[in-house]
């Protein structure tokens, strides 16, 4: 049944809405090939379902969720990138999304469509919270460095002790 379900998810391209798109942009290299990169181009995502995953989690741990929010944007990629490129981060987005589902039937339950569209629910609901965090005051450039990563998982590590 796992693989079934992993097989259809992998089969259907990635939505995403507005916000998303803007926190993409700010974070992740222009996907180009044959282009050379500079250091004006150095940006901590070197692909955009990169910055779709880290989107996503935030979105999930901090239970943001635009739900039924219109996600416009269709990418040019399947759930399969995301897969081939780090299956436990494709599988773990995959059990969040099927954690948050209500359902009433296995059937709904393994609806690939759902999963992927809660997954980006979260991933929109992620990046305004990105969005708004460097709206704060004097968090205008967070995420700018390697280093505001880093410290945010030590800071939700902390804040789980």
């Amino acid at each position: 049944m796992k693989d079934k379900l992993i097989v259809e998810v992998n089969k259907k391209k990635v939505w995403y809405g507005n916000e998303l798109l803007k926190v993409r942009d700010l974070f992740s290299r222009k996907e180009e090939r044959g282009v050379n990169i500079t250091r004006a181009d150095d940006k901590f995502f070197s692909n955009y379902w990169q910055v779709y995953a880290w989107a996503s989690i935030i979105g999930f741990l901090h239970n943001k969720r635009e739900k039924g929010d219109l996600l416009q944007n269709r990418t040019s990629f399947e759930y399969q990138v995301i897969s081939n490129a780090s299956e436990s981060i494709a599988y773990s987005l995959v059990l969040m999304a099927i954690g948050k589902m209500e359902v009433s039937t296995s059937d709904e339950l393994l609806n690939s469509r759902e999963i992927l569209t809660i997954i980006s629910e979260y991933a929109e609901g992620g990046a305004k919270h990105i969005l708004e965090l460097r709206g704060t005051s004097g968090q205008e450039s967070k995420f700018n460095y390697a280093d505001d990563y880093f410290r945010e998982i030590f800071e939700r590590i902390n804040g789980l002790k």
